[in-house]
């Protein structure tokens, strides 16, 4: 296939006034699809038009996924998208009766194709000491407009079948961290109903077992630290744990020799 030949200023203007110009598009319907298909127009389209109806549009998601035997992982996120290009966020994640996080953000969306792109900002007016913590500046992630339009057909409001994957904003939105620089073991979330395509093996979860979150992720604390720890050191010393092994491996050794704190032998060793 020839290479497509320069246009000049005046036969792209020509060419754009497709796009910048709807009537433009009665003379070709084929062309008008392939551009509405292209850069996602549709999405965008209905999605502006409600939020300049209204000035702002709101978008709840929440989410149950069990994590064993009486014990599961409950989400919620509570979006309002304003007209100005500006959102606010707030978000809560429990795991039990003991087990909870919330935070809440404010910033600014931008759309990239049919994805609604939100980016944290600092807070302009300022933050009480009885408000909720707010993220930090610099979070990305990305919200699908057909979720956020599907979700306003049903009163503002989204709930994935129990046991459904994490959607792939919440991490991000969470924590300001990509999928992939989280560890997730593949199989964990199935939905209800749904079975496992390859063979994987699952520890029961004790009746009396403590979970942490450590960067995002869901951990057991080790019985050991449960039993010889404070629960708010609980967090310090499963992080010190996942990260050397419950000897610490090299750590451990060193110590013997004394070239370990013994603060932190004590943790990898349990005591």
């Amino acid at each position: 296939m020839a290479p497509a030949p320069d246009l000049d200023d005046e036969l792209q203007a020509k060419v754009l006034s497709y796009v910048s110009e709807p009537k433009a598009c009665l003379s070709c319907h084929s062309w008008k699809q392939y551009l509405y298909g292209a850069l996602q127009l549709e999405p965008r389209i209905h999605f502006m038009q409600r939020l300049t109806e209204r000035g702002h549009l709101a978008y709840s998601y929440s989410a149950v996924r069990p994590l064993g035997e009486d014990f599961e992982e409950s989400v919620g996120y509570y979006f309002d998208f304003s007209a100005k290009g500006t959102y606010k966020l707030m978000w809560n994640r429990t795991f039990d009766a003991w087990s909870s996080q919330c935070e809440q953000q404010v910033g600014s969306w931008t759309i990239y194709l049919n994805h609604l792109c939100c980016e944290t900002q600092v807070p302009t007016a300022e933050v009480s000491e009885t408000e909720v913590r707010y993220a930090p500046a610099g979070y990305r992630f990305s919200v699908a407009i057909a979720d956020i339009l599907s979700a306003d057909e049903a009163g503002g409001f989204h709930q994935p079948k129990d046991g459904s994957p994490a959607a792939a904003w919440e991490l991000p939105a969470r924590t300001g961290k990509l999928e992939d620089q989280s560890i997730r073991t593949d199989g964990m979330w199935l939905p209800l109903g749904d079975t496992v395509t390859q063979s994987t093996v699952r520890a029961a979860v004790r009746s009396d077992a403590r979970f942490v979150d450590i960067d995002g992720e869901v951990h057991e604390v080790s019985g050991d630290i449960v039993e010889n720890w404070p629960e708010d050191q609980w967090p310090r010393l499963m992080r010190v744990r996942l990260r050397f092994g419950i000897t610490g491996n090299q750590f451990a050794a060193n110590a013997i020799c004394g070239d370990v704190p013994p603060m932190l032998h004590a943790i990898l060793l349990g005591r």
